[in-house]
């Protein structure tokens, strides 16, 4: 017998990562219960919540799952890739307020694909990769601006 099948590999960062978003979303319950609309603390409760849910789901399903589940080796991750993920989401939100949120969401959205994309382009990629993009963002867009009423950024260069 092995050694990992008697104790299997646990994602022990996963779960002390899983452990501080448990926290965060709890202060983040807590510091709702002074907002005093319904309209201003459902939304933050539903996320925490949800963070919280999901998490406890994360460190049950270290501890309970069977031995062996899921256990390939490891590929090394390309540092520049992880830079360049960061990069572009800080630019993100730094010309968000000039571009708008769904020009910089859409922009944002493909340089985040063409970065993180591991598999080589093939012609139905290059076409259906930035089409579904295009309606994610501008589906996130509608959902939050039109629906949820949420005020979302238009951009100084086009007020």
């Amino acid at each position: 017998m092995s050694d990992q099948s008697i104790n299997p590999a646990r994602d022990t960062g996963g779960m002390v990562m899983a452990c501080v978003f448990i926290l965060i979303a709890s202060i983040s319950l807590w510091d709702t219960t002074n907002m005093m609309d319904s309209d201003s603390y459902v939304f933050p409760r539903a996320i925490a919540i949800a963070m919280i849910v999901m998490s406890l789901f994360l460190i049950i399903w270290n501890i309970v799952r069977p031995a062996g589940f899921m256990q390939e080796e490891h590929q090394k991750g390309s540092a520049a890739r992880r830079i360049f993920l960061v990069a572009v989401m800080l630019l993100s939100c730094l010309v968000m307020p000039w571009l708008g949120f769904l020009i910089s969401g859409i922009v944002t959205f493909g340089l985040l694909m063409l970065v993180s994309m591991y598999d080589p382009w093939t012609r139905g990629r290059k076409i259906v990769y930035p089409l579904v993009a295009g309606v994610i963002v501008v589906g996130f867009y509608t959902l939050f601006s039109k629906l949820l009423l949420v005020p979302l950024p238009v951009g100084l260069l086009f007020e």
